[in-house]
Order: C-alpha cells, then sequence, then structure tokens
C-alpha cells in the first residue's frame, strides 16, 4: 500500500477555491444580488466586511486542512496544537481585515460597482485562505 503524499500546492488550490466560494456566498448574503455601487463606508461598510471575512477564512484555513493532513498522514500533532494555531491565525486574520478596512476607510476611494466589488471579495478571500493553508502545512511537515 501507498504512503499518503502531501501536495501543499494541491491543498492551497483547494483552500482558494472553498474560501472564494465561501466568499460568494456572503458576498451575496450581505451586499445582495443587485448590482450597484457599493461604499467602503457607510451605509454599505465594504471596508469594513473584510475584518469578519479575514477571521473567518483563516480561521478555517488553518483548522480544516491541518486537521485533515493530521488524520490522513497519522501525524502526532496535538488537536490542541492544531487549534490554537488556528485561533492565532484567526486573531491575525482580524488584525489584518482591520488595518484593511482603516486604509479603505481612510482613504476616502469613491464607491466600487459591485462587480468590481465582488471580484476583490473573492481574490482576497481566496488569496488570504491559499496563503494561510499553505502556512500551515508547511510548519506541520517541518
Amino acid at each position: 500500500m501507498r504512503a499518503p503524499v502531501l501536495s501543499i500546492p494541491r491543498e492551497a488550490g483547494i483552500s482558494f477555491a472553498i474560501n472564494a466560494t465561501l466568499s460568494l456566498v456572503f458576498f451575496l448574503g450581505v451586499f445582495g444580488l443587485g448590482r450597484r455601487a457599493l461604499s467602503g463606508t457607510m451605509p454599505d461598510a465594504l471596508a469594513f466586511d473584510f475584518v469578519p471575512q479575514s477571521i473567518a477564512v483563516s480561521l478555517m484555513s488553518a483548522l480544516v486542512p491541518a486537521l485533515i493532513v493530521r488524520k490522513r498522514l497519522a501525524m502526532a500533532i496535538g488537536l490542541r496544537s492544531i487549534v490554537l494555531r488556528a485561533i492565532a491565525f484567526a486573531l491575525a486574520g482580524a488584525a489584518l481585515g482591520g488595518l484593511i478596512a482603516f486604509l479603505i476607510g481612510s482613504a476616502g476611494f469613491s464607491p466600487v460597482d459591485w462587480h468590481v466589488a465582488l471580484a476583490m471579495k473573492l481574490t482576497y478571500g481566496g488569496s488570504l485562505g491559499a496563503l494561510i493553508t499553505s502556512l500551515t502545512l508547511q510548519r506541520m511537515t517541518r
């Protein structure tokens, strides 16, 4: 029987796809289907939406792949270690999301078209997920 192989780029690609899809679902839930210009600040608060998105993507991109890889490769890494690392990534995600929200909010950008905002959020969510997954799995396999 062949030993399981871990491909971090493959796992990062899967994470990108999953997080972009989840970002799509939440974007549509928060901003709706109505194609309009979205403002970074109130009433749309597009900038602030980076905070919960960053927290959720960071947490799940550190937690889920680590648990799957731990089981698939029968690694002796403690569950507590994985959960604490995922929480640390979520806190870092909160800080990153807060920084992005602050920069967008204080820059006074004009409202952006709905489709531009959607593309921005999908790219951000997918890319952040792929990065966090890569960092997590690299750390686990050192």
